[in-house]
Order: structure tokens, then C-alpha cells, then sequence
């Protein structure tokens, strides 16, 4: 066959062939055209009249298989072909337009997959070329206009020039009027005209656009048989229509519509059609519309698993694959902001990256995919606050803009995402830029926007989020209204049902709740309230959103309480941040905003209730707030002051130094971290002046008054006249003149706090929650003016608003018994002026009802009870001693068991409690009431020490009869034995303390344990005189006084001293103090070749000048009471307090003396010992040092402790064991120590005279601090020999608390110990200790701890009877049984 017959064959069969495929839209038929169709082109000479259709047809058969392959290479060979096609063809060819239009088709399809604006350019121009060149009655005009229409829409796309737009639609609308009625294409060309409606809706929002698309679809859909290949797109766009009506609308029954289209596409497309993936997609995007709308997870998971079908379906290289993910990551960063499940939010960043690295330069979608990983990267940074995510969130978004055109419908959209990226920046750093280019991005997004566009509501709600960014950095009111302008407009222009009113209703009561914070206008808190209601209740229970409303709608119940008082308010706001916070995930990036509301709710519950598990919980919430806070970030400034106010609560109530310290500390933190120009900083420096202000409360530093007065003098100077806080700065102001005041004494300070006081109430509208303590502090400041002045008038202005602070303090609020005992104090004046009885009785009232009160502060009971005292002229007898009951009764909750022992320590000197004791005893033995005087002088002695016994007993009655609460307790109470030097850093002996409150309530409402661990009443404490007298010596002011508790069985005898006075109780403390320091007493070496030489002769004669004086004025006539009640020896203990401490009462006896003398620290550590078993073998464990390392400084060699040693041991036999000197280490003898009942202990000893705590035992290499001993429990120890100096000398500010190494061994749990006053002699330490063992042992060899005291009587009258110096037999004392 010649090539011009096989040419005009294969033409002929190409032309068939493509009928044939045009009919079956068969692949196999498509091949048989290509096939034909390269013979025929090369078998037709250029010059045939054929050439030009061949390749036309062919370039029509490749672009149909790239349509289905993907093949890039098809798509060229198709565009090469169409190019021939037009370039054969003569000008006047009757097909060229019809070889130009499908050239442009050809363009068409390569600029679909490139993106190449030069294919859209030459797609328009042969597009262009068509039409012109086709006659107006021509039939395929129609299909010329529609193809024109589409290249102008591709333009207009990579463009956003909206001319190309109007073309396009203007060339849609030709091609309908050219398309006659049954004509097969007219479905085509409604639904092409579709798109365009579609298209300018969205650009212009106006609803009649999409009301014509929607028409248009449904035209297609009618015009389309059932069958056709088609109708399951045009199903599927009519979808698309439908669900961009529920956009505009909010009314989920489009969605309903949409997704019947969807699944009607989807059943009408089989298995593998190329456009089954497409189908998959839109159905996706459906369900994810309804997700948005109910919330409802099936929808979400449907979405997902039709996306990931969708993906699965699609060809690598296939033009729609970058699509197809782009949306699955869509779905999955849904389901990681329903979940918080950080796998879902990477997947979505995985097909992120992939749909952007398919997607080449220059493609129209690359914008859009650039600004979705902008938004998943935003999620993963707002999740781990990682720096480097927020970066490249702002750099895709960036990307985003710059890579789409001027006037493209997305343009808006792109400005709105980079003004998040910004304003997340911003919210980092702080830095004022960022937020200014948010705010800039946010107006050209809004500018963009037409009246009407469904978006705009959307965007005014941004403009509002930046404005508000803005007031908030800035404090400038114009900003705050601009803020609420556009929230309102933004939820004006949301149609009711429509999904994001509720974000909108949430975002307009934040705005509210700024301005009522700015202005304090009332109704802006109701509008607030409402708004975060209506969001709350708008939203499903299981919808993603709630808890970030609840939390909003917490914050407006918790402002609404402050400013009211309202309790029901509290609990609301309360309830919601519990809520929210179970509701939110560890990792969570929100998590530490939330539990900072959290601790602000229990904070401000303490500060109604005073339980203190709240102000637990607001520290621990707020300590993780901080914590999970990045050192740059913008909020820890606000987190930190949040902190800080938690330990100023807990401070207030514990007046644990720690607390305040941190306070101040965590405020210093927040003012440095808040830039200058920030609004906020303003009341974290108000914040700082009032830490200082509680420092110098507590230390009296005139550094730290100066330095917060000048913080609340700038505040002042600086706060606008309008400005909500300027109340509360003049109060503030005002507290810091009353203190210089007092420090001073400048009176034109107390007129400035003054007038800075009526400011403050002027200020404050009625009703509101401060109102009643700014109105206190008006009347105290009178008050103090009034104490200065003797103005009658002052007097009165104090009575008028202390009476308004109590009548606007509501009943259980903590503060009312304060203002009412201040009340009760400025009638007692007004009293003393007038001598009206009404107004006394008034303050009688008063008074009881503040000591009475339940939930006031334990130290402001104290405080109110020991000024109550002070008025005993104008009470009767048992009032005073009721206000002292009180005392005594609050003061275990004073010294609060969560303290260290310093900070109770601190405490009982600052409310100085042994003052209070003395003159409480003293009342008592005024009042006759012998028995009260004991339990009250009992109450006020060792109390640290009576502590840590508590917590070491095993309350073996409590555990027969209530197992459970005993096991809690126990438990509780060990692990509150570290409390004293908080030796544990990761237990919070706070709460421990406070839970071990809470069980002691519940013990105690148990029937037979209503006084469990209640102070023991006079019947249980004369028990400790079971085995001998026990004599309480108490000293107050002019009187001093004896309490002799002879027997159980006798009544308490008092004894009056009538030679005690306050000048010779200060004589005798001074000579010997002199004594003592004069002639070094104060270590083992003061003896012969020790480093000082003593004059024995000068010593005695200035010690036994202090002795005889205690003889005379105190020992003897106690012993004459003795004596006169058939008490003529046997043991006798001294049981000392306040200066009576300081004294050798023992020595005052004579040489021939018959009672054995001891002390105890209380009666209760008596009776408790005697009630133990005192004979107990058990090992010994002898401590000798006989030199110390150089590194603990100057100590002088022992050698007598050798010798002592040996004889201590030899007498103890096989069940001593000794340590001695490097053996000796803290652990070796704390192990020792738990394992030995009986304890020896050689060395030197010191009493550190500033911290008492520090007080020790010297060994070889360290040091065994009394703190040590504190914190052992040695419940089967039976005796410590403390052959030491100093070792039970005791702390001239702690006189009341035994403080010295002794008592830390009886207070760790030893019945008895021998100790030293003072020094101790080398030489006389193994004579000593050998009789005293002697007798313990006794004939028998059983050890008896009951004889120590004995042991050590004999001993020393040893001493005395070898003529021994008195300063050296008479520092010996023995403690305990």
C-alpha cells in the first residue's frame, strides 16, 4: 500500500475512531485515535487539506488521556499537536477557530498544572482569537464564549483583576443566550455561569449572586439526564452552592442540602472514575461544615476518613494531588483542635509540606496552601509555644500575601491570617511592631471587604481583636472603643443561628470587661456577663470551643464578685475554672492561663472563707502557671504577680517570712519583666509597694517604707482621674503616710494619709466590695489622728466610718471582726471622754462578737484578745480572762505547724507571747483563779517543743477506738516532723499542715475525743506532780509569783514573791551576765592551763551574791510552803518562765539540802515521762571528742574525756559501745542515737545566741545542730548526759522555750537529761558522770532513769563538799524524770 492510500486510511479511521470515542468516552477507542491518528499525520503532507484536522484531532485525543494519566507528557504532545493544527491551517480556514479554541483548551490544561501565567495569556489570546472569528448565527459560538469565559476566569484567578472577572462573566452570560433550548451543552453552559455567580458572591458577598449560582446549578442539574456523565459534577458544585449559603446563613439544613448533593454525586460516580477523588473531597468538606456546626464527632471522622479516600485516589503528579492533601490536613487539624492530640496536628503538617512541595512556583493555588500551613504551624505553636513554629507560621503567611495579587478575592483573608501571626508574635515577645503590623494587616483586610461579604462580620471581630491587643499594651481608651465598636458590629451583622455569633458574643463581652475595668461602669460588667452566658450556653457540651467561653464567662463572675461581694458570683467562677481546667490537657497551651484563673478563683475564696487548703491550691496553681510559662514570654510578667500575691495571702496568714520574701521577689520579677509603656505595669509596681510595705510591717526596715511610699506617690501622679484603680492607689498611699507616721512621727504625714484616705472613699461608688475597708481605713487613720491630737471631732469622724465599714461588711466575711474590734477601741475612747455607759457597753458588744468570730485570722484573734486585755479597768474579771482564754486558744493556729521553726520561733517573739503568758498568769492569780493560772502558764511554755512531741506520740488511744483517722493522722503528723527546718524541699508542709487541721476537726466530732490534743486542763496537768512538787515560777512587771502544785491531790498553793522587783530581777540578770562574760565561763577549757585563768575567788563571790539573792527571795520561802505542808525532801522539779530561766535556782540550796532538784520544761513533758517505763535496758552509746578539727576554729583539747568515757562504759558493760572523735560523725551518731535508749555525750558545746537553732554539739569534724535533733523522733529514748557546755543554757528572746540542746533531746523524745547552764570544768566531768551512772544503775545493775536526778544531787554535793569553785558544781542541772 502506497503512503497516500495507507494516508487516506488511517484519516478516515482516526475521524471514525474519534466519533466513536466522542459516543463511549472508551479509553480504547481514545487509543485507536492516537494510534490512527500518528499514522495519518505522518502520512498527510503539510500541504493536505487534511493536515491541519489530524493533528487538531490529535491534539483533542492526548489532552483527553492527560485528562486521565496525569501524563505531563501527554499534555505537551497535545499542545504541540493544537499548535500544528492552527499553524497548518490556512487564515481562512473554515475550522480555524475551532483549532484556535482548542489550542486554548490546551494552554487551558498546562496552566492547570503549572500555574505558568503565560499559558493563560495564550489560552486567552487564540481563545479571543476564536470568538472574533466566529459569525454571530454560528453554532458553536456559544461554546467559543463559554471557552473565553473560562480563560478570562483563570486570568482573573492568577491576577485578582477584576476586569478579567467581569469578562469572564459577561462571556458566560453570551454563551447561555447563544445556547438555544435542548441544545446538549445548555447544562454546561447554566452551571459555567454558576461558577461565575459563585465567584462574584464571594467577592462581593451580595446574596443575589448566589442566589443566580444556585439557580444556575439547579438549571444544570434539570438540564442533565440521569446517567450522564456530567450530572454527578454538576450534583457535587450544587453542593458547593449550597454549603456557601450556610456560610452566609448559618442555618444547617443547606449543609443537609449540600451533603444529599454530595452523596448523590458520589453514588452516581462508579469505582475508580477519575473524578471519584474530587467527589470524596467536596463530600469531606460537607461533613466538616456540619462538624462546625454541631460539633457533632461523627461528622469530623467522616470528613477525614473521605479526605484520606480522596488523597488515596489521586495519582502522584495528578494536578488535584497538592489539593486533596491540602485538604486532608485540613481535617486533621480539626480533629487535633477537638482531641488536643499533637500526632493529628503533625499528620496535618506532614500533608501540609507535601501539597505545598508539589505545588510549583507561580501555581494560583500555592498562596492558599502557603497560608493553610501558616494556620497549622500557628496550632502547633499555640500547643508548644516553640519559638521556631511561630516563625514560620508569620513566614508562610507572609508568603501567602506576597504571592497573591492585588484585588484577588482571597486577598482579605491572606491580611487576616498575617495579622494573627503577627499578633501571636506580639503576644510572645511584646515587642509594640508586631502588634502594629497586626493591626495594619487587620485594616487592609477590612478594606478589602465589601458591605455584605459574608466574611466581613469576621473581620470586624479581628479589627476588634487588635484594637483590644492595643488598649491592653497601651491603655488608651480609643482603642478599647474602637474594640467594642467592632465587636458589636461584628455580631450586628452575624444572622442569628449562624455558628460564629458565639465566638462573636464571646469576643463583645471581653471588650465589656475591659471597659468596666477601665471605667468601672456597672453596666458594662452586666453586658459582659450576658455576652459569655449566651456563648456558654450556645455551645454543645462536647464542642472543642467550650472551655475557652467557660473560662471567659468565669473571669466576668469573678469581676462581678469583686465588685459586689457576692458569694453566688464566687462559686460560679469557681465552678467554671474547675471546669476548664479538667477540660484541658497537659501540654495544652492555654493550660497556664487557666490555671492561673483557677489560683485567682481560690484566691479570692481564701480571702472570703480564710481556709486555708485555698490559698494551697492558689499557690500550686499558680506556681505551674509560672512554670509552664516561657522565661520571654509576655504573660509570665502577669502570672509572676499573680504568684506573688498567693504568698502575700498565705503570709497574711501564717506571717511565714518565706512567703513574704518570695512575694517580694516574684514582684520585683513581674515590674522588670513589663516594658515602661506597658499599662499593666502601673499595678504590678502598686503590687511591689505593697510588699514592701508588709516588709517593713514585719522588719521595721525604714529602707523598704521609703521605697514603697515613692512606688505609691508615682502611681498616684501618674493614674488618670478617671482611671478605675486611682481608689485604690490612694489608699494605698494613704497606708504608706500612716506608716511613716508611726515611724516618724511627722504630723503632716498623718494629715497627707489623710487626705489620701478620703479620697479613696470619695472615689468608691456605693456598693462596692472595697468600699467597707477603704471606709476601716478612713476610721483608723481618724483614729490615729485623734490619739495624736486629742480632737474630739477626729474621735467621732473614726466612730462614723468604722460604723459604715461594719455595716458594709457582710456576716462571715473575715474582715468584720477587725473593724468591729477597732469599733469597740474607738468607744472605749469616746468612753474615756464622755463616761457614757451606752457607748461602753457598745464596745462590750462589739468585743465579744470579734472574739467569737469563726473565721477571722488566727492573728488577728490574738491580736484583738491581748488589746482587750489591756482594758482590764473597764471589764470585769471573767471578761479578761475570757480575752485571754482566746489568746491561748488561737495561739497553736498562730504558731502554724506548716512554719519552720524559725518562722514560729519569729513569731512568738514579735507577738511577744511570754509577755503575754506572764500577764495572763498574773490576771489569773489576781483573779484567785490558782488552777486557770497554771493551765495558762502551761499553755505558754515550750510551745514549739509540745509540738513536736504531738506530732512524735502514737496516740494509741486514738488508734484503738478510731483506726482509720489514727492511720491518717499518724501518717500526716510524720511527715510534718521535717516541718521544723523544712528538711524536705519537695513535701509542702503547708498543706500537710493544714489537712492534719482537718483531721483534728473530724477527731474531735467524735464522741470522747471532743479535747483531743486541746490544751489539758488543770485536773490532767497535776498529774506531773505524782512523784514530788512542782514548783512554776512566773514573773510579770511588779510581781512575781510562785504556783505550787504539791500533789494531784492538794489544791495549787500560790506564793507570793514579794522580793522580786523589776529592778533587782534586771540587777541580778545583768551581774550575772557580766559574771559569765567577765570571767569567760562559757566552754569546757575554763579550767586550770585551759587558754583563760579564772579567779575563783572574784567568781564565787559575784555568783553567790546571785544565789543568796534567790534564796531569800525565791527558793527559800518556796521551800518553806514545802515545809509546811509535810514536804520535808524527796524530788522536787522547777518548772521556770521568763527571766526565771536565766537563773541557777538549784544552787540557791544549801549545801545540806534534802529535796533533789530538777527542772522540767512543762508539766505536761512530766506527766508524759512519768507515764512511761523507767527502767529499760537497751544499749548505751558514749560520744567522746576529746579534740576538734582547726576548720570548726579555736576549740580546746579534752583529755579528760578519755577517762570518762572508759568509766561510763565500764559501768554500762557489754552493752556500750563508744564513738570517738572522727568516728564521730553527724550520721555515725544520729544512727547511734536511734538505736540506743541510753546516750553519752563528751565534747564542747555552744549556744549560738542569734539563731538558737544553730545551737550545737561540737565533734570532730562537724557540727551536730540542735536543728538536727529537732527533726529525729526517738520514742523508746530514755536518757542524754550532755557533758557538754552550754547544752542547756537556753535563749534570752526565747526564755518560755527551752531552745538549747537539752530540751531538742527531751523534745525528740529522752524522759530526763543532765545538762550544763553554762561552762563545765574538763576536770570534774568524769567524777560527775561516774556517780550520776552509778546511781542510775544502782546495785542491781538495771538502769533506772528515775535516778539521774538523784545521781547528779549526790554528785554535786560531792563537789560542793571537796570545797569545788561554785561556778563549777553549779551549772549542772537535770531535766525531766
Amino acid at each position: 500500500m502506497n503512503i497516500e492510500t495507507k494516508g487516506q486510511e488511517a484519516r478516515r479511521n482516526t475521524k471514525l475512531h474519534m466519533d466513536s470515542y466522542t459516543e463511549t468516552q472508551s479509553l480504547t477507542d481514545l487509543e485507536r485515535v492516537i494510534e490512527s491518528g500518528l499514522v495519518a499525520v505522518e502520512c498527510t503532507p503539510p500541504s493536505h487539506s487534511d493536515c491541519a484536522s489530524m493533528h487538531a484531532i490529535l491534539g483533542t485525543a492526548y489532552g483527553k488521556r492527560y485528562q486521565t494519566t496525569d501524563d505531563i507528557g501527554d499534555l505537551e504532545v497535545a499542545l504541540e499537536h493544537s499548535l500544528l493544527a492552527v499553524t497548518a491551517a490556512p487564515e481562512d480556514h473554515p475550522n480555524m477557530a475551532a483549532y484556535q479554541q482548542k489550542l486554548a483548551i490546551a494552554y487551558k490544561l498546562r496552566h492547570k498544572k503549572t500555574g505558568n501565567l503565560e499559558d493563560v495569556e495564550a489560552a486567552l489570546k487564540y481563545d479571543l482569537l476564536a470568538v472574533s472569528a466566529t459569525s454571530e448565527d454560528h453554532p458553536d459560538l456559544a461554546g467559543r464564549q463559554q471557552s473565553l469565559a473560562m480563560s478570562y476566569s483563570f486570568r482573573f484567578k492568577k491576577t485578582g483583576n477584576l476586569q478579567d472577572f467581569e469578562s469572564a462573566l459577561k462571556h458566560d452570560l453570551l454563551a447561555l443566550a447563544a445556547t438555544l433550548e435542548g441544545h446538549p451543552d445548555l447544562a454546561s453552559r447554566h452551571q459555567n455561569l454558576c461558577l461565575s455567580y459563585r465567584e462574584k458572591y464571594r467577592m462581593t458577598g451580595n446574596m443575589e449572586y448566589l442566589d443566580a449560582a444556585i439557580r444556575h446549578n439547579l438549571l444544570a442539574v434539570a438540564e442533565t439526564p440521569e446517567g450522564h456523565p456530567a450530572w454527578a459534577v454538576r450534583q457535587q458544585g450544587l453542593a458547593v452552592s449550597f454549603r456557601d449559603m450556610y456560610q452566609r446563613t448559618g442555618d444547617l439544613t443547606f449543609v443537609e442540602t449540600a451533603l444529599k448533593h454530595d452523596l448523590a454525586a458520589i453514588a452516581a460516580t462508579p469505582e475508580g472514575h477519575p473524578k471519584m477523588a474530587g467527589m470524596q473531597q467536596s463530600l469531606a468538606v460537607s461533613y466538616s461544615y456540619r462538624y462546625n456546626g454541631t460539633g457533632n464527632f461523627d461528622d469530623l471522622e467522616n470528613a477525614l476518613k473521605c479526605d484520606l479516600l480522596a488523597v488515596a485516589a489521586t495519582p502522584e503528579g495528578h494536578p488535584d494531588l497538592a489539593g486533596m492533601q491540602q485538604n486532608l490536613a485540613i481535617s486533621y487539624n480539626d480533629k487535633y483542635r477537638r482531641t488536643g492530640d499533637l500526632e493529628d496536628l503533625g499528620i496535618a503538617l506532614k500533608y501540609n509540606l507535601l501539597a505545598i512541595a508539589v505545588t510549583p512556583e507561580g501555581h494560583p493555588d500555592l498562596a492558599g496552601m502557603q497560608q493553610n500551613l501558616a494556620v497549622t504551624y500557628k496550632d502547633r505553636y499555640r500547643r508548644t509555644g516553640d519559638l521556631e513554629d511561630l516563625e514560620a507560621s508569620l513566614k508562610y503567611d507572609l508568603l501567602a500575601v506576597a504571592g497573591t495579587p492585588e484585588g484577588h478575592p482571597d486577598m482579605a483573608v491572606r491580611h487576616q491570617n498575617l495579622s494573627v501571626s503577627y499578633t501571636d508574635r506580639y503576644s510572645r515577645t511584646g515587642n509594640l511592631e508586631d502588634l502594629e503590623a497586626g493591626l495594619q494587616q487587620d485594616l487592609l483586610a477590612l478594606a478589602a471587604t465589601p458591605e455584605g461579604h459574608p466574611d466581613l462580620a469576621g473581620r470586624q471581630q479581628n479589627m476588634a481583636v487588635s484594637y483590644s491587643h492595643r488598649y491592653t499594651r497601651t491603655g488608651n481608651l480609643e482603642d478599647l472603643n474602637a474594640a467594642l465598636k467592632y465587636n458589636l458590629l461584628a455580631v450586628a451583622t452575624t444572622p442569628e443561628g449562624h455558628p460564629a455569633l458565639v465566638v462573636r458574643q464571646q469576643n463583645l463581652a471581653v471588650s465589656y470587661n475591659d471597659r468596666y475595668n477601665r471605667t468601672g461602669n456597672l453596666e458594662d460588667l452586666e453586658a459582659a456577663l450576658k455576652h459569655d452566658l449566651l456563648a456558654v450556653n450556645a455551645t454543645p457540651e462536647d464542642h472543642p470551643d467550650l472551655t475557652g467561653r467557660q473560662q471567659n464567662l468565669g473571669s466576668s463572675y469573678k469581676d462581678r464578685y469583686r465588685r459586689t461581694g457576692n458569694l453566688e458570683d464566687l462559686d460560679a467562677a469557681l465552678k467554671y475554672d474547675l471546669i476548664v481546667i479538667a477540660a484541658t490537657p497537659e501540654g495544652h497551651p492555654d493550660l497556664a492561663g487557666r490555671q492561673q484563673n483557677l489560683a485567682e478563683s481560690y484566691k479570692n475564696r481564701y480571702r472570703r472563707t480564710r481556709d486555708l487548703e485555698d490559698i494551697e491550691n492558689a499557690l500550686k496553681y499558680d506556681l505551674s502557671a509560672v512554670a509552664a510559662t516561657p522565661e520571654d514570654h509576655p504573660d509570665l510578667a502577669g502570672r509572676q504577680q499573680n504568684l506573688a500575691l498567693s504568698y502575700k495571702e498565705r503570709h497574711d496568714r501564717t506571717r511565714d517570712l518565706e512567703d513574704l520574701e518570695a512575694a517580694l521577689a516574684y514582684d520585683l520579677l513581674s515590674v522588670a519583666a513589663t516594658p515602661t509603656d506597658h499599662p499593666k505595669l502601673a499595678g504590678r509596681k502598686q503590687n511591689l509597694a505593697v510588699s514592701y510595705q508588709l516588709r517593713y510591717i514585719r522588719t521595721g526596715s525604714l529602707e523598704d517604707l521609703e521605697t514603697g511610699l515613692k512606688i505609691d506617690q508615682s502611681l498616684v501622679a501618674a493614674t488618670p482621674e478617671d482611671h478605675p484603680d486611682l481608689a485604690v492607689r490612694h489608699q494605698n498611699l494613704a497606708v504608706s503616710y500612716s506608716h511613716k507616721f508611726n515611724k516618724i512621727g511627722n504630723i503632716k504625714d498623718l494629715e497627707t494619709a489623710l487626705k489620701h484616705d478620703l479620697l479613696a472613699v470619695s472615689l468608691t461608688p456605693e456598693g462596692h466590695a472595697d468600699l467597707a475597708e477603704r471606709q476601716h481605713n478612713l476610721a483608723v487613720t481618724y483614729g490615729l489622728k485623734y490619739k495624736t491630737l486629742e480632737d474630739l471631732e477626729d474621735l467621732k469622724a473614726a466612730i462614723k466610718h468604722n460604723v459604715s465599714a461594719v455595716d458594709f461588711t457582710p456576716e462571715g466575711h473575715p474582715a468584720l471582726a477587725g473593724r468591729q474590734h477597732s469599733l469597740a477601741l474607738f468607744y472605749i475612747d469616746m468612753y474615756k471622754r464622755t463616761e457614757n455607759k451606752e457607748v461602753l457597753n457598745e464596745a462590750k458588744d462589739l468585743y465579744k462578737c470579734a472574739l467569737e468570730s469563726s473565721i477571722a485570722i488566727p492573728q488577728s484573734i490574738l491580736d484583738i484578745s491581748v488589746l482587750h486585755t489591756y482594758e482590764s479597768a473597764l471589764f470585769s474579771n471573767q471578761e479578761i480572762l475570757a480575752a485571754y482564754a482566746s489568746a491561748f486558744k488561737v495561739l497553736p493556729s498562730v504558731l502554724w505547724l506548716g512554719s519552720s521553726l524559725g518562722n514560729r520561733h519569729e513569731t512568738l517573739i514579735r507577738n511577744k507571747i511570754s509577755r503575754l503568758v506572764s500577764r495572763a498568769v498574773a490576771f489569773a492569780l489576781y483573779a484567785s483563779q490558782i488552777s486557770l493560772a497554771v493551765e495558762f502558764l502551761e499553755q505558754g511554755l515550750s510551745t514549739t517543743h509540745k509540738q513536736k512531741l504531738q506530732l512524735a506520740d502514737d496516740y494509741t488511744h486514738l488508734k484503738t477506738h478510731l483506726p482509720t483517722l489514727s492511720q491518717k493522722f499518724q501518717q500526716v503528723s510524720v511527715q510534718l516532723q521535717g516541718s521544723s527546718n523544712r528538711s524536705d524541699p519537695t513535701v509542702n508542709y503547708h498543706s500537710l499542715a493544714n489537712e492534719r487541721t482537718k483531721l483534728l476537726t473530724q477527731i474531735r466530732q467524735h464522741p470522747g475525743f471532743e479535747s483531743f490534743l486541746l490544751p489539758p486542763e488543770y485536773l490532767h496537768l497535776s498529774s506531773a506532780a505524782v512523784h514530788g512538787p512542782v514548783i512554776m515560777l512566773n514573773y510579770h512587771s511588779m510581781q512575781a509569783d510562785a504556783i505550787i502544785i504539791i500533789s494531784p491531790a492538794v489544791p495549787p498553793v500560790h506564793l507570793y514573791l514579794p522580793g522580786i522587783s523589776e529592778s533587782t530581777v534586771m540587777d541580778h540578770m545583768r551581774k550575772l551576765k557580766n559574771s559569765l562574760n567577765h570571767y569567760h565561763i562559757h566552754s569546757r577549757d575554763a579550767r586550770k592551763g585551759g587558754f583563760y585563768r579564772v579567779d575563783n575567788a572574784f567568781v564565787d563571790k559575784s555568783l553567790g551574791s546571785i544565789i543568796a539573792w534567790l534564796w531569800k527571795t525565791v527558793v527559800g520561802p518556796v521551800f518553806g510552803v514545802l515545809e509546811s505542808n509535810g514536804v520535808y525532801a524527796g524530788h522536787i522539779w522547777w518548772c521556770p518562765s521568763g527571766p526565771f530561766t536565766y537563773f541557777p535556782l538549784h544552787a540557791a540550796a544549801p549545801m545540806d539540802c534534802k529535796f533533789i532538784q530538777s527542772y522540767t520544761p512543762t508539766l505536761e513533758f512530766l506527766k508524759q515521762a512519768n507515764l512511761r517505763n523507767a527502767f529499760q535496758g537497751g544499749a548505751l552509746t558514749a560520744v567522746g571528742i576529746t579534740e576538734t578539727s582547726p576548720n570548726l576554729g579555736h576549740w580546746a583539747r579534752l583529755p579528760s574525756v578519755d577517762k570518762e568515757l572508759s568509766a561510763v562504759t565500764r559501768l554500762f558493760g557489754e552493752k556500750a559501745q563508744q564513738l570517738k572523735n572522727s568516728e564521730a560523725t553527724i550520721e555515725s551518731v544520729l544512727k547511734k542515737i536511734q538505736s540506743s535508749s541510753w546516750l553519752h555525750l563528751a565534747c564542747h558545746g555552744h549556744q549560738d545566741l542569734v539563731n538558737p537553732s544553730n545551737s550545737c554539739l561540737i565533734l570532730h569534724h562537724e557540727k551536730l545542730e540542735l536543728r538536727k535533733i529537732l527533726d529525729i523522733s526517738l520514742p523508746n529514748a530514755k536518757f542524754v548526759y550532755l557533758s557538754a557546755c552550754e547544752t542547756a543554757m537556753g535563749d534570752s528572746h526565747l526564755e518560755n522555750e527551752a531552745m538549747h540542746i537539752a530540751g531538742g533531746f527531751l523534745a525528740a523524745g529522752f524522759q530526763g537529761a543532765i545538762g550544763t547552764l553554762w561552762s563545765m570544768s574538763d576536770e570534774y566531768g568524769p567524777i560527775v558522770a561516774e556517780i550520776v551512772y552509778k546511781n542510775i544503775l544502782g546495785e542491781d545493775n538495771i538502769p533506772d532513769v528515775r535516778k539521774a536526778g538523784e545521781g547528779l544531787h549526790i554528785a554535786v554535793q560531792k563537789l560542793r563538799e571537796k570545797r569545788v569553785p561554785l561556778h563549777q558544781w553549779m551549772p549542772f542541772i537535770h531535766l525531766g524524770i
